[in-house]
């Protein structure tokens, strides 16, 4: 399928991109069409990408390995030059460098003939190839791939001719108050979905099916009308919700010993803010921690996630330190969400599907949708 007829077929979508009152759900194929998927990985996951918080990449030496469709990308950090990334292929012979997701990683060795790469991506070694004429490691470093932060969390752009990280989220709201970049990993849990990336952002943006499918969730806090804080903007959308009184955070039993993140103060420490930055990145802020989800689609019908908490240094130095009500409570509620977005797959592949109407709580969802038709189709 050409791009003018992937375009061709977008424009069944049309009744999408209109106004929210008026606008119906995309169609059924966009969820499991095999050519489209190949052009969102090389389109809109060819741009700005979140592949994790810096708190994974807090020492010298660490490193992560993040695979976007074919394409599979070393992040590393170094004393010298911060953060480096680089694509995950050797330059001899093309052999994968690093299969471990996350790793101590002082040089990158290929397990095929041992060239070895330090964390700034420089050829070190080629065993035996001093003696070819011509042959100079400096010729044969690591493929650069672009990597910024924002907010404490890495993206990674792999088409050269995108705009820097910040003018890719021009008008996102401050959320410097918050102190993310500061925050360190308390957890860590990753997840296979059997569903396509859209239905996961899709999910997360609405909690108009939380109260039958989250009844714990649904008791904490609700979809009360909160204006002044409603966020959308070029590459993103999210707000808040209220947490019910006489709760305190979101948790298992809605308490929390831990002290407030910075931002939360009394204004907002009843409130617990969603965030969708597209195309995958979903960041929640409650008032004692953090939790992100790093969305990497694998098939139309296949998505990897992986879910970070992350907790103040302070409360995470304290001897009783335990994130387990945090965890186990979104646990319970990733593994709902994912087991609705998989019964929506098998949904949408069928023949009598139709496009419906937005309900008043899912105008998030919408702002994603029309990102999406107006990115690939452009």
């Amino acid at each position: 399928m050409t791009a003018d007829s992937i375009k061709r077929r977008l424009r069944s979508a049309a009744a999408t991109d209109q106004p929210f009152e008026t606008a119906l759900t995309l169609p059924g194929f966009v969820y499991h069409d095999t050519e489209l998927f190949q052009r969102e990985l090389s389109g809109l996951f060819g741009d700005w990408v979140c592949v994790g918080h810096v708190a994974a990449l807090d020492e010298a030496g660490s490193s992560r390995v993040v695979d976007i469709g074919a394409d599979s990308i070393i992040i590393t950090c170094d004393r010298e030059a911060g953060l480096n990334a680089f694509h995950n292929v050797c330059r001899h012979r093309g052999t994968r460098l690093l299969n471990v997701n996350e790793a101590p990683c002082r040089h990158i060795v290929c397990p095929y003939h041992a060239w070895r790469y330090g964390n700034d991506g420089q050829l070190k070694n080629a065993p035996g190839m001093d003696g070819r004429p011509g042959f100079s490691a400096a010729d044969h470093a690591l493929q650069p791939v672009r990597v910024e932060t924002l907010l404490g969390f890495i993206f990674v752009c792999l088409n050269d001719g995108r705009p820097a990280l910040d003018k890719f989220f021009p008008d996102l709201p401050d959320l410097s108050a918050f102190g993310l970049e500061r925050l360190q990993r308390g957890a860590m849990h990753d997840y296979t979905v059997a569903g396509n990336w859209k239905l996961i952002c899709e999910n997360y943006n609405e909690c108009y099916h939380c109260p039958g499918a989250h009844p714990q969730l649904h008791r904490l806090s609700n979809d009360a009308d909160l204006p002044e804080f409603d966020h959308r903007g070029k590459n993103f959308t999210g707000g808040p919700m209220r947490i019910n009184a006489p709760f305190a955070s979101m948790t298992r039993d809605g308490q929390s010993g831990r002290p407030l993140l910075p931002g939360f103060d009394g204004q907002r420490a009843d409130l617990v803010f969603y965030f969708n930055l597209f195309p995958n990145l979903l960041l929640s802020i409650a008032p004692d921690y953090a939790m992100a989800h790093y969305i990497l689609p694998r098939a139309p019908d296949a998505t990897y996630v992986q879910t970070e908490w992350l907790f103040a240094a302070q409360a995470m130095a304290e001897p009783d330190f335990d994130p387990s009500d945090a965890v186990e409570f979104w646990d319970q509620t990733n593994r709902q969400d994912w087991a609705l977005c998989e019964n929506a797959q098998r949904g949408l592949a069928s023949s009598g599907h139709r496009s419906g109407p937005y309900h008043p709580l899912e105008r998030c969802v919408h702002d994603f949708d029309r990102w999406y038709l107006r990115t690939i189709s452009a």
